[in-house]
């Protein structure tokens, strides 16, 4: 397993002080490996934008950058934050999919023989919506920082629930029990989207089982 990246404190201050700092490039050089292994096993239907995901990420980092408090046992490991803006651009790029996908919907309903899908569509599909859910959930104002992180460090983010528990003074069952309670719920969200039954494929086209879904419009990161 790759070594996770170190932080340096002094270079994020110095980063987040001087957006023009020579020394960005020494953070992209750290991290980018990181993120790209991350998008690649996360959102493998993106690779072909890659690129643009990780450009749009250092961007938003360095418009953060400056308001960024780096607190690894009260707000997580700075690798995670990072994770997690990529999380948010890929998701973007699925709704922006979504979008697309939803007006050629339209179009196949004038030829109804033409809206069914296999079984590889549909598992897309179905990863798509997860992954659109999981932003969905990361945006929601009303559920705690505190909740989010846990969910990402252990579910995400494949570290030790005893870890991330005593990160945050948990103990081991109240981080198994967040675990289980948002996954639930994204599982819920993510049926909803795809208007599928909460069992797997069963081989039945989709034909004829109402529109897909129509997410919320992407804001675009200004550059």
């Amino acid at each position: 397993m790759p070594v996770p990246p170190t932080t340096s404190t002094t270079l994020l201050k110095e980063l987040g002080a001087d957006a023009q700092s020579p020394r960005w490039s020494e953070l992209v050089a750290r991290y980018r490996p990181a993120l790209e292994g991350f998008l690649a096993a996360r959102f493998p239907s993106l690779a072909s934008e890659s690129e643009d995901l990780l450009q749009e990420t250092f961007l938003t980092l360095a418009r953060r950058l400056p308001g960024y408090v780096h607190a690894p046992d009260e707000k997580g490991h700075f690798r995670n934050y990072l994770a997690g803006i990529l999380r948010i651009h890929a998701a973007g790029a699925i709704r922006r999919r979504l979008r697309e996908a939803d007006a050629l919907a339209g179009a196949a309903a004038l030829a109804p023989e033409a809206a069914e899908m296999t079984e590889d569509e549909l598992r897309e599909w179905r990863r798509a919506a997860c992954e659109v859910a999981l932003s969905q959930f990361l945006a929601d104002p009303a559920t705690e920082e505190r909740t989010k992180q846990v969910f990402l460090r252990v579910a995400l983010g494949g570290e030790k629930p005893a870890t991330v528990a005593a990160d945050y003074g948990l103990t081991r069952n109240a981080v198994d029990q967040i675990r289980h309670r948002v996954a639930t719920r994204l599982r819920a969200l993510a049926e909803t989207l795809v208007l599928v039954e909460s069992r797997p494929f069963s081989g039945t086209p989709l034909r004829n089982r109402g529109s897909r879904p129509r997410p919320a419009a992407r804001n675009p990161a200004s550059t």
